[in-house]
């Protein structure tokens, strides 16, 4: 990679650990969402979201000192900023760390009032920095009318696109079905992306898993990591979302590339093969002339010079996945050359910058002249 700045389509913060207790400990006491001290066979702190456990992740890093400069990084905005500057970084979408986990909680009332704190929380700690911190406010959407209204109310305190959940739960209805039209509505005439990020959906999170659930921890891996194809498939293509609405624009969160040659082969076969056979109601246009309209996250992905024999590589979007275990920090340039760098030098500025200045109309014009 030359020394051109890029920018980070997923990254993420970690929450403070009494982000939810004051504002909402008297209403829902025991069990909303915070951390615990180190209990029996535990040695590190473990956030309940008032119905599972995730111990608290380690922040990255092989020293403390690193570890102590991410902390300081999710804690002080500033700082993070400066953080950015020595790995070329300028702009980042910022997600959540724990506040994932609240997405499948089962009380759904609890999860709402989890996530308009969280927005909250995160429109001021990107105040610092709107211009190089963009905010994903997050929008639980088992009721409709509330996430249209979060979606409203995230845009006036400066966030700047929208996390929902990657799959509907028990009882809510597919996102095919009109009532969720007035949400994908409002976020095309907002200009919002929807980010469909891992961990939101309803399939479990594998570090939640413990005692005799531990074994199935590779099933829950891949099952994890699969179940963005069947969403975009069954709700956003055949299910009509994309038709109804041409400007939606969907970005991928951490669900990497390598899934897409298979996903493609199986597509294809629905459509000439056995769609057919099987009466299948068809999308206005053959599925592919929708793939522009989905952004694919990617971070490291090892196969990604196999993926981009099937797919056109400008459908793909960089993300650093800062402060995660597997972040690219400090060596991001490094990595986007070793996963990319067989591409031609204009569809790599456009993974690595220019999708992100266009999705969310980012000025870099300060440090391109510099």
């Amino acid at each position: 990679m030359t020394g051109r700045w890029i920018n980070s389509a997923d990254s993420h913060v970690y929450e403070p650990y009494e982000l939810w207790s004051a504002p909402l400990g008297t209403k829902w006491g025991e069990t909303v969402p915070r951390f615990l001290d180190p209990t029996a066979g535990e040695t590190r702190r473990t956030y309940f979201n008032g119905e599972i456990y995730l111990p608290e992740d380690d922040f990255v890093g092989d020293s403390e000192e690193m570890k102590a400069k991410v902390k300081r990084a999710c804690e002080d905005p500033v700082f993070r900023m400066a953080c950015m500057d020595e790995d070329r970084t300028y702009a980042e979408l910022l997600g959540p760390t724990y506040t994932l986990m609240t997405f499948p909680l089962k009380n759904h009332d609890l999860a709402r009032d989890c996530f308009a704190v969280y927005n909250d929380w995160l429109a001021e700690y990107c105040g610092a920095g709107p211009k190089r911190l963009l905010g994903a406010a997050l929008i639980h959407m088992a009721d409709v009318d509330w996430a249209v209204k979060e979606l409203e109310r995230a845009a006036k305190i400066g966030l700047r696109c929208v996390m929902i959940n990657v799959d509907t739960g028990p009882g809510w209805g597919s996102y095919q079905e009109r009532k969720y039209d007035p949400f994908w509505a409002r976020a095309s005439e907002m200009r919002f992306p929807v980010v469909l990020h891992i961990s939101t959906g309803q399939k479990p999170d594998m570090f939640t898993m413990t005692g005799e659930q531990s074994r199935d921890i590779p099933r829950a891996y891949l099952d994890l990591f699969g179940e963005i194809g069947g969403v975009l498939a069954n709700e956003f293509i055949f299910g009509g979302v994309f038709d109804r609405f041409p400007n939606l624009q969907i970005v991928l969160g951490e669900f990497e590339a390598s899934w897409i040659p298979p996903w493609l082969f199986r597509m294809e076969q629905l459509e000439k093969d056995f769609g057919p056979n099987l009466e299948l109601s068809y999308p206005d246009r053959p599925f592919r002339e929708y793939l522009p309209r989905i952004h694919i996250g990617i971070i490291d992905d090892p196969m990604l010079d196999t993926v981009t024999n099937y797919i056109d590589p400008n459908t793909l979007i960089w993300g650093s996945d800062f402060p995660h275990v597997r972040n690219t920090y400090m060596k991001s340039h490094q990595v986007i050359g070793d996963i990319i760098g067989h591409l031609d030098a204009d569809t790599v500025d456009n993974i690595t910058r220019r999708k992100m200045v266009e999705l969310f109309d980012i000025d870099m014009s300060a440090v391109d002249a510099g």
